[in-house]
């Protein structure tokens, strides 16, 4: 029925499930069969990967889904760390020549002075980031006031001794 009312959607939260445990089939990703049936679309998802291309990017390149994107990515991680180092050292690279720049239109008078620390502390970040460095550190110093040592040295010196009988075995 038609009405002007705004409509209140609510679920029901305590209903039994429809399912039972053992009715349910799950799902197993294992790229086995893109492997098999679609070897080089198989080699592109890895060679994406190792390159840094997003997920949506390989979906769409290589028509594949997203769970087998997770598994590639997965099986073949040894594959992955050799590609990732080079992949670190260019981004290592690029930051370089980034904040080289930086400073050369800083010094050209063509970028506000203002911009030059916002971006090269996102640069060293991202860096850090990418190379598994923190990118912040927190330290936390706890000090004791005087008061507070004299307690504790009171509290020493208030305390039973307790005398016992040690043997070697």
């Amino acid at each position: 029925m038609p009405t002007k009312r705004p409509r209140k959607v609510e679920y029901a939260e305590n209903l039994p499930a429809n399912l039972k445990t053992e009715d349910v089939c799950p799902s197993v990703w294992t790229g086995q069969q893109l492997f098999d049936k679609r070897p080089k679309d198989y080699a592109k998802v890895v060679q994406m990967l190792a390159q840094g291309a997003t997920v949506s990017s390989i979906i769409k390149a290589c028509k594949v889904s997203p769970h087998t994107v997770a598994i590639v990515r997965s099986r073949e991680g040894e594959t992955l760390k050799d590609s990732k180092k080079h992949l670190r050292a260019l981004i290592g690279t690029a930051t370089h020549l980034a904040v080289e720049k930086l400073i050369t239109k800083l010094n050209d008078d063509e970028i506000p002075s203002g911009v030059l620390p916002i971006a090269t502390g996102i640069l060293i970040d991202k860096h850090r980031q990418y190379e598994g460095e923190p990118t912040q550190v927190i330290e936390v110093k706890k000090s004791l006031s005087l008061d507070e040592i004299r307690a504790e040295l009171a509290n020493l010196k208030d305390e039973k001794v307790i005398e016992a009988e040690v043997t070697d075995t």
